[in-house]
């Protein structure tokens, strides 16, 4: 079943308690959320000068910044996954810290480069989710194969218990290696699930700042669930009404560093 994308989850169906429905949820939310990204520097940002104009707020901070992180820590998510996945007996390494320095300045100071970008992300994505399902039913096309003249019926009764699974919630569940530069290398743990999960709330964790930057100082006019955590938005209900943003603030500097 096709799920609108959109990151208001009070538009969207909820899933069931079926696993493979839960993992198709998660990976919903990660593209919705590259999708928001991608309609604020399509129809809100409109210039170079907007993208990479240092912040007060938040020094050292520009929007192209913020963008380039959410697409650099997708980016290393999906780099052992797809399109080359990291195949068993192996276990894929996911390094957060682990960016490619060629790439880094044009995104972050050209729009076109900063929507391409962002647009590749949301398609590797999806690719990915497509060639976990479809690695799910080669899977179970060659056991139930092999299985069908061997199999029980009290045997496929307990195979079935569970609820039906497919290649994208096996995938969730797959273990998985983080790696982390504090400074000393740290190696950690962790499920592709997990860890998708956590690159989609670092992405709202970042919205939420790069809002701050473009609604304050920049006077842009964003949609409110933009920056927005799911769990406020489900919260909030379709009663919400948002609060008038103040966008004149003032500014005081109390240090020179």
């Amino acid at each position: 079943m096709s799920l609108p994308t959109t990151l208001n989850h009070t538009l969207v169906p909820m899933p069931t308690r079926q696993h493979s429905d839960r993992a198709e949820a998660l990976l919903t939310l990660s593209i919705a959320l590259i999708d928001s990204a991608l309609d604020i520097l399509q129809h809100h940002v409109h210039t170079d000068e907007q993208l990479t104009r240092d912040s007060a707020l938040l020094p050292g901070g520009t929007l192209g910044k913020h963008f380039r992180h959410v697409i650099e820590t997708f980016r290393a998510f999906l780099l052992p996954l797809y399109p080359v996945p990291t195949t068993p007996p192996h276990i894929p390494e996911i390094n957060y810290d682990a960016i490619v320095p060629s790439s880094r300045r044009p995104i972050a100071r050209s729009l076109d480069a900063c929507r391409a970008a962002m647009r590749q992300v949301g398609k590797d994505l999806s690719a990915w989710g497509e060639s976990c399902r479809e690695r799910g039913r080669a899977r179970k096309a060659a056991t139930d194969a092999h299985e069908e003249k061997r199999q029980s019926e009290k045997s496929k009764s307990m195979h079935n218990a569970g609820g039906e699974r497919d290649g994208l919630a096996d995938e969730m569940e797959r273990i998985v290696r983080v790696a982390a530069i504090t400074p000393t290398k740290q190696e950690m743990g962790s499920t592709v699930g997990r860890e998708l999960w956590y690159c989609s709330i670092h992405a709202i964790h970042h919205f939420s700042m790069l809002r701050t930057i473009a609604v304050y100082e920049l006077n842009l006019d964003l949609p409110v669930e933009f920056g927005t955590a799911p769990s406020t938005l489900l919260y909030r209900g379709l009663a919400w009404k948002p609060p008038v943003e103040r966008k004149h603030v003032k500014v005081v500097r109390t240090s020179k560093l």
